[in-house]
């Protein structure tokens, strides 16, 4: 069953979910003008969701249009087997993104949508940001910004603007106590966001929405050193992993 990242508003659940696909379609358009794939381009979805009710759950395996040369990655408990199914050509590749099993630069560009704020403490943030960046020449993350004043997970104005150990008592208090376990979430601002990437590579902060009221925090982290040469593109593509790859 795949994991929760959001409190179940019931029959607004398409209403949010439709705002979060306006916005993910502006992180898509994002995505291919920093990353410049073309059809022969190794591109990662990293940390997908198994989520089928609606599409802003898959929106990047939907737009994408080079699907033959597209690995999305989860984890076992995100249930996201299906996915080559429902996008014949697309690889799914079951692993943790604080250990991915494939070589240093094995993808040309990916993206990590929303993903970094589940995973834990600042250290294990850290490390998942930092091995994705391992895996990948160009990586587009985004998280949702701390300061927007409603906290689009549990759907509550203002509270998350509270020191961490009150907003987490508040939530369990509520009846949240799943979001106020910081392995669920942990929200990130500007400042600790950035303090998650490599220093050895090119780190841009860009946004969605006012200056004051962004919705959501984007980096796009760049490879400074040069692919290697010599190792061709077919090596690249069989260095290691189990990837399940849909016929035909």
């Amino acid at each position: 069953m795949p994991l929760t990242y959001t409190t179940n508003l019931g029959i607004l659940n398409k209403v949010r979910d439709g705002l979060a696909l306006r916005a993910r379609r502006r992180i898509f358009e994002i995505f291919m003008q920093e990353c410049n794939p073309n059809s022969n381009s190794l591109v990662a979805d990293f940390g997908v969701s198994g989520h089928r009710s609606h599409p802003a759950h898959y929106f990047f395996e939907a737009m994408y249009p080079y699907r033959r040369n597209l690995t999305a990655i989860a984890r076992a408990s995100e249930g996201a087997h299906w996915l080559p199914d429902e996008f014949p050509g697309l690889t799914f590749l079951e692993a943790d993104l604080r250990d991915i099993p494939l070589p240093d630069l094995y993808f040309d560009c990916g993206i990590c949508n929303a993903v970094v704020e589940h995973a834990g403490t600042s250290e294990q943030q850290a490390r998942l940001v930092h091995e994705v960046c391992r895996v990948c020449r160009c990586v587009v993350f985004t998280t949702p910004n701390k300061w927007f004043p409603l906290d689009v997970h549990t759907m509550l104005p203002l509270l998350h603007w509270l020191p961490s150990a009150a907003y987490r008592e508040v939530l369990q208090r509520i009846g949240l106590g799943y979001f106020s376990e910081i392995d669920n979430l942990n929200l990130l601002d500007r400042r600790t966001f950035l303090t998650l990437f490599p220093p050895s590579r090119q780190n841009v902060l860009r946004q969605l929405g006012p200056q004051c009221f962004a919705t959501n925090l984007i980096c796009i982290s760049t490879a400074i050193a040069p692919l290697n040469c010599g190792l061709s593109r077919k090596s690249r593509a069989t260095g290691g992993g189990q990837a399940q790859r849909a016929p035909g």
